[in-house]
């Protein structure tokens, strides 16, 4: 390959990951339907690998990207004998010859899309996957790999979902004024699984991929909803959690408490601690406290800050929890809650949190409950109990690192 190729590979790739979703979201009223946006986008992409090798990387390589695909449609409506049927829609996306201009046109057909994708009328792994699929752009055997489906079963998920929304006659439509906290309260919890899916799995490509997709959609809800206190505070929590990306994973897991700080992303912190001082600043003008995302945002902000574990300002931590606790208490809240009361009140202190919620049935797979136990018991040198704490997570750990790290753990506490 050659340099010029390099660096087109480069550009191409960089647009994709970052722009996927806008030019499939701006190709839709064109194409008709989400399955020939789809095909009329990767044509794009396609074709721009040669284009621009010999014509150079155009000003506005999105701009290209959009005009390539909507003519692929129009050419495909042609074929179909179907172009009058496009013809309104056609006039009314005439493209604007100013970039900004033509640029917010995009975040609006893109919102559309995210929107629709995240319909509450289609099953919430079902809203992952068509998000994962059309608007991150991520092949279906890595959205599948992702949420732990066979390729099969995913891309039939993602038909039937196609349909449902035909045939339920859900609107290719930003939500009005009234529906909107609600919906968006529904984008922002995909957004958030997708990147919470890419925090726990294992190091690998498929990894990577899903985690420069969910920081291109939160960057991109950003810029859409520029003053909305939990769309800022999702993206600082991904941005915060991404930048110990480096440090969590490599071979095996490695937890908090033994990460070199020295190798977190002090750009993705940076832009972590401006998106989350937004979001605080936002919330609390509007609604005078911080919201879930805004809070987790600042958790993950005192830990970023903090040189070591043991200078990380744990009072703080624990009083954001308890705050987080009041306007989302779920288990897995109540559980880490329970981590920062045993580096303020002790382990004891902490066990007793941690047994107010060991009975929750979304926790009885989740292998971090068994895991924090085992530590507990460990520091209250109740080192048989531990033992058993450890094998049981162990037993229900979801990956090979996670059970690497957890056997380590068991045989650290010796005989």
């Amino acid at each position: 390959m050659t340099d010029v190729a390099d660096v087109v590979a480069d550009v191409v790739a960089s647009l994709h990951r970052d722009h996927w979703g806008r030019v499939v979201a701006a190709t839709v009223r064109t194409a008709g339907d989400l399955d020939t946006a789809q095909d009329c986008a990767q044509h794009a992409f396609e074709r721009s690998l040669v284009a621009w090798q010999r014509d150079g990387v155009p000003e506005s390589g999105v701009g290209w990207l959009v005009r390539t695909a909507r003519n692929h449609a129009l050419d495909l409506h042609r074929r179909a004998g179907s172009l009058r049927d496009r013809m309104p829609d056609l006039v009314q996306r005439e493209e604007s010859r100013n970039v900004d201009e033509a640029a917010a046109h995009w975040n609006d057909d893109l919102l559309r899309l995210v929107f629709t994708c995240c319909h509450p009328a289609l099953a919430e792994q079902d809203r992952v996957l068509l998000t994962l699929r059309v608007v991150c752009g991520l092949p279906t055997p890595t959205a599948a790999g992702l949420l732990l489906l066979k390729p099969a079963t995913a891309a039939a998920r993602i038909t039937r979902a196609k349909h449902k929304i035909t045939a339920a006659g859900i609107r290719y439509a930003v939500p009005t004024a009234d529906d909107l906290p609600a919906r968006l309260d529904t984008v922002l919890e995909v957004v958030h699984l997708v990147a919470t899916a890419a925090h726990e799995r294992p190091r690998d490509p498929e990894t990577d991929s899903l985690e420069e997709s969910s920081r291109a959609l939160a960057t991109s809800l950003a810029e859409i909803f520029p003053d909305e206190p939990e769309v800022l505070g999702l993206l600082g929590l991904v941005l915060f959690t991404q930048a110990r990306t480096e440090a969590r994973r490599a071979a095996d897991i490695v937890l908090l408490d033994g990460q070199d700080r020295g190798s977190w992303d002090v750009r993705l912190i940076a832009g972590g601690r401006a998106a989350t001082a937004r979001a605080v600043e936002r919330a609390v003008a509007r609604d005078g406290r911080a919201g879930r995302y805004a809070l987790q945002a600042t958790i993950a902000g005192v830990h970023a800050e903090a040189v070591s574990v043991e200078t990380t300002d744990w009072p703080a931590l624990l009083r954001l929890y308890d705050r987080l606790v009041e306007v989302w208490p779920t288990p897995v809240v109540r559980l880490n809650r329970a981590v920062a009361v045993s580096y303020v009140e002790g382990p004891g202190a902490a066990l007793e949190a941690l047994d107010a919620v060991a009975g929750a049935p979304s926790l009885r797979e989740y292998a971090y409950l068994p895991a924090v136990r085992a530590r507990l018991l460990a520091d209250l040198g109740r080192t048989a109990e531990a033992a058993a704490a450890y094998q049981c997570a162990i037993a229900i750990a979801g990956d090979d690192a996670q059970r690497r790290y957890l056997k380590g753990q068991l045989e650290a506490l010796g005989p």
